[in-house]
């Protein structure tokens, strides 16, 4: 509407003007400042590689390249734990001893037997770790913050015979957190989810680079400490077991139970053996040739030769243990079937055992394909070493 006679439009380039007047230069806007970041002070992670095999006599395990073993038992210690004694850690507020080092302590001994291997898995894990002369050590001295945790990612291998345990074995390491050894606190991680293997499978990798060209099949033969195991692998770049038979509780420590009754039988002015003596003679035999071999055992000044009577003492093994019987017979026929058998584990690292089982099992058998595999107590373990990736480049 036009009162005055005069237009009220305003042009394009009034209004430019005017919206230029209304808008803050930009210099003139607040910025908000930048928050710094509250420093976390976290260690970094470490990680670590371990192959463990948990067995009923002993646990074996290589930890980054490091093979140890110890006696798979342990006391929830009473007491505080000495410093500088390998195998002492804590979890939480109990104080563990882990192998033969649990003997000079005070508490309660527990064992691997039956379902405790899988029970107390994060006690056995943890004491390879512990018992490593240097890793814990070392890497509690890389710490850049004292005062805090050192943390730990494990990329875990784990051979067992309980597969069919794999959600208990997940949920144990699962609430696996920390432990604190020699005044040191470490946070750990297992982060991978591929880590159960069938028992003996170091050796099933390390026996199928050995087998001849169009073979389909081989056995494996494994006399651990406290486990006799017949395995049956399918040939190929992963094998895969077909058949595992095991002879629970008829390991090397039922050899030496037999070992210890046979000598008990020999008058010997009352000489008393002891089992952790008689394995440490075992594990010194040295073949004499023609299939004997000399067993010293040492008692007081004297060293008295028991070789004989280990033979004795194993053909009773065989003869009173259905199960070893069977497994023996089993190996037995596929040599003469021709299939290739491998044996390792701790009691073929014993020259009286691994030869006597040898001539039995291939008695009259032309050309059997026997082989013990290149140091059998740890080939179970370091065999696993053909899973990585640079090994098959």
């Amino acid at each position: 509407m036009n009162t005055n006679g005069k237009s009220n439009v305003i042009s394009t380039e009034q209004l430019e003007m005017i919206s230029s007047e209304n808008i803050a230069p930009e210099s003139s806007e607040i910025k908000p400042k930048k928050q710094r970041k509250t420093p976390t002070n976290l260690n970094k992670v470490e990680d670590v590689r371990l192959d463990l095999d948990a067995g009923s006599a002993r646990a074996k395990f290589v930890v980054d390249g490091w093979c140890g073993n110890y006696p798979t038992m342990f006391k929830e210690v009473v007491g505080e734990l000495p410093s500088g004694i390998s195998g002492c850690f804590s979890i939480g507020t109990k104080n563990y001893a882990v192998g033969q080092v649990a003997n000079s302590l005070n508490g309660n001994l527990v064992e691997a037997f039956k379902d405790n291997k899988i029970k107390f898995l994060h006690i056995w894990l943890i004491g390879a770790l512990s018992t490593h002369p240097d890793l814990l050590a070392d890497i509690a001295n890389r710490r850049k913050y004292k005062g805090k945790p050192a943390r730990l990612k494990i990329t875990l291998r784990l051979l067992s015979l309980s597969s069919s345990k794999r959600n208990d074995i997940s949920k144990i390491l699962g609430e696996l957190k920390s432990f604190t050894c020699e005044g040191c606190e470490f946070q750990l991680e297992v982060t991978n989810s591929d880590y159960l293997f069938p028992e003996g499978y170091g050796s099933a990798l390390e026996a199928v680079k050995k087998v001849a060209d169009g073979t389909r099949e081989f056995n494996v033969l494994d006399l651990g400490g406290g486990t006799l195991t017949f395995s049956t692998y399918q040939v190929g770049k992963r094998p895969k077991a077909v058949e595992q038979t095991s002879g629970s509780g008829n390991g090397m420590k039922a050899v030496i139970e037999r070992l210890s009754i046979a000598l008990a039988r020999v008058d010997r002015g009352g000489v008393q053996y002891r089992k952790e003596s008689l394995e440490s003679a075992l594990r010194n035999s040295k073949p004499l040739g023609d299939g004997k071999h000399s067993v010293k055992y040492r008692h007081g000044q004297e060293s008295l030769e028991i070789g004989d009577t280990v033979a004795h003492a194993l053909s009773e093994w065989v003869a009173e243990s259905p199960i070893v019987e069977t497994l023996l017979a089993k190996v037995s026929q596929a040599l003469l079937n021709g299939t290739p058998v491998f044996a390792c584990g701790g009691g073929f690292a014993i020259s009286a055992v691994a030869g006597w089982i040898e001539k039995y099992v291939t008695r009259d058998i032309e050309a059997p394909q026997f082989t013990i595999l290149p140091s059998p107590q740890d080939i179970n373990l370091t065999g696993l070493k053909y899973l990585d990736s640079s090994s098959h480049n």
